[in-house]
């Protein structure tokens, strides 16, 4: 998301024009880095308040702030796009699959399992026979006589979304938007009046 006062800086200095210029000019700047700041914050929230499965923490740290400057006044939020295991989304393995809370309600995926690779390190897998081998033991074993132990099987790891994923929605974004249109013309307010003291 670009933070920009390009497309409308004429109109933003006409409502300015009762301050000196060169105060205004270190104002804008310093209102667009304030203002990115605060989207992020309501970024991080947003994602919560939707019932997406992250922490402040997570979110905090997929964002990355690119100020504005004197020269440049465009301040920018970049948020990555790394999936996450959906080994970190609660998962809890039964006989029919795997249920997950990745967003809002917990969901069953239908023939999922848990495993285990030979590091150590766990996922929720799905059969797949187009995928190639990988070696791996069941967490559990429901049936008498089931496949127990390490074995090959066709599988595919499952990933849930990426923060940035969830950023791009229309949702998040329709509340990004309004929050930056209404904030800011105040901060860019709050700016001047500061460094005109």
């Amino acid at each position: 998301m670009t933070i920009s006062v390009k497309s409308n800086i004429a109109d933003v200095l006409a409502r300015m024009d009762s301050y000196k210029r060169d105060v205004v000019d270190k104002a804008i700047p310093r209102a667009l880095n304030r203002t990115a700041e605060m989207a992020r914050t309501e970024a991080s929230r947003s994602i919560r308040d939707e019932g997406y499965n992250y922490t402040a923490a997570e979110i905090k740290a997929a964002m990355s702030l690119f100020k504005a400057s004197s020269g440049s006044l465009v301040a920018s939020i970049k948020v990555k796009r790394k999936v996450k295991s959906l080994m970190l989304f609660s998962p809890r393995e039964s006989k029919a699959g795997v249920t997950v809370k990745v967003h809002g309600a917990k969901k069953l995926i239908k023939g999922a399992f848990i495993g285990q690779l030979r590091n150590g390190s766990q996922g929720v897998y799905v059969e797949d026979k187009a995928a190639g081998k990988t070696v791996v033991r069941h967490a559990k074993q429901y049936k008498k006589g089931g496949r127990g132990g390490w074995h090959d099987f066709p599988i595919r790891k499952l990933y849930g979304p990426s923060v940035g994923g969830s950023y791009s929605t229309d949702r998040i974004q329709e509340i990004m938007e309004q929050m930056i249109r209404s904030t800011f013309m105040d901060r860019l307010t709050h700016e001047i009046e500061y460094l005109s003291r």
